[in-house]
């Protein structure tokens, strides 16, 4: 089983490839054994917030696509973690055909704006719920059909979880998790334990079958595969925030360590009245990735771009290589390590665009 992450931009716009660790020999093409995950995507164009005079970015360096018409399949999900233009650019989502199937999940104010284009299919549209610990339904959940009628469901998990009193707005963490279907294995790849049948699954796309958000999916067996984990945080939040996800529903469902920290290097601030803290950065990804002994941790939003207008005038950022986050993390090596056993060491991850980066679990 194994998580890929492909950077689309070399900044936050990301494609997660979720592959199963054993798929049907002959696939009639409905089920491929893969799930992709399409997060923020921007790959033509200027995002302007309010107007050029307050903000406009560009970007400097090329994407690897020039439309999402090149990707290889639609994705599963398409996830718009703000409803700022370089995180919902409408020039680019408009590059999808008006009958697509992916699913969309957006923050609420995303999903009001992507619904006013009138592009997308509004059932398609889901607008996250905050997280609340406790309250399963705060989760949202998409059930993966099982590869064989006697073999078990799999899932996928979305949860939005943002920081408390944020002026900016900015300041998200979405929490990703991956139980493949007919996770229950035998020795013998390509073959598959002789399972009590699957409930029957109801109509829905034919790549997955969306359960109601407000749904609680239990697990149907105790002894499946672990599980993969994100956690998509571009800006930073407080890990506060996360802790009760974290001790909850990522022990729960056997997804720890976390598979990928997606988080800023670099912190950047500005003035109080402009927003203040703008990205985390290092200081606030490092308690993260240590407290979730993150396999990787992969730079998110650092491309330099083309900013202008009155809102990046006293911008003041706070640049981190890879060689110095290595750095600070194996400073608390030594403090760390009698609790994380065999866990292997964080890798720190720069993707340049279309580069890209396999995190493997057995």
């Amino acid at each position: 089983m194994s998580l890929t992450v492909r950077s689309l931009n070399g900044d936050t716009a990301f494609l997660l490839t979720f592959s199963s660790p054993v798929a049907p020999i002959s696939s009639p093409g409905l089920f491929p054994g893969s799930f992709t995950i399409l997060i923020d995507p921007w790959l033509t164009g200027a995002a302007t917030i309010l107007s050029t005079i307050f903000s406009i970015s560009e970007q400097k360096t090329k994407p690897c696509i020039s439309s999402l018409k090149e990707l290889e399949q639609e994705p599963d999900i398409i996830l718009i973690s703000q409803d700022k233009p370089d995180h919902c650019h409408e020039e680019t989502l408009r590059q999808l055909p008006r009958e697509c199937q992916s699913t969309i999940l957006a923050i609420p104010s995303a999903a009001r704006k992507i619904r006013s284009w009138k592009h997308f299919r509004p059932e398609l549209i889901y607008a996250l719920p905050k997280y609340v610990e406790g309250d399963s339904q705060s989760i949202y959940r998409l059930v993966i059909p099982p590869f064989s009628p006697r073999g078990s469901c799999g899932e996928v998990t979305v949860t939005w979880m943002p920081a408390k009193r944020d002026i900016s707005g900015l300041h998200h963490a979405f929490g990703i998790t991956y139980r493949p279907p007919c996770s229950v294995l035998s020795a013998n790849p390509g073959s598959y334990l002789d399972l009590p049948p699957s409930p029957p699954a109801s109509p829905g796309s034919p790549r997955t079958v969306a359960s109601s958000p407000r749904t609680l999916v239990p697990a149907p067996y105790n002894d499946r595969e672990k599980t993969l984990s994100v956690i998509y945080s571009p800006h930073g939040v407080p890990y506060e925030i996360i802790r009760p996800y974290a001790s909850s529903h990522l022990v729960a469902e056997s997804a720890l360590p976390l598979s990928a920290l997606i988080h800023s290097f670099d912190r950047v601030e500005n003035p109080w009245y402009l927003g203040g803290n703008i990205s985390a950065g290092s200081p606030g990804g490092l308690r993260i990735a240590r407290s979730l002994f993150a396999q990787a941790w992969i730079s998110a939003h650092d491309a330099d771009k083309n900013n202008r207008g009155l809102s990046v005038k006293r911008v003041v950022i706070g640049k981190y290589a890879v060689d110095e986050i290595k750095k600070m993390l194996q400073e608390h090596g030594g403090e760390m390590q009698h609790k994380k056993k065999h866990f292997d060491e964080t890798k720190v991850v720069s993707l340049a665009s279309g580069e890209e980066h396999r995190i493997d679990r057995g």
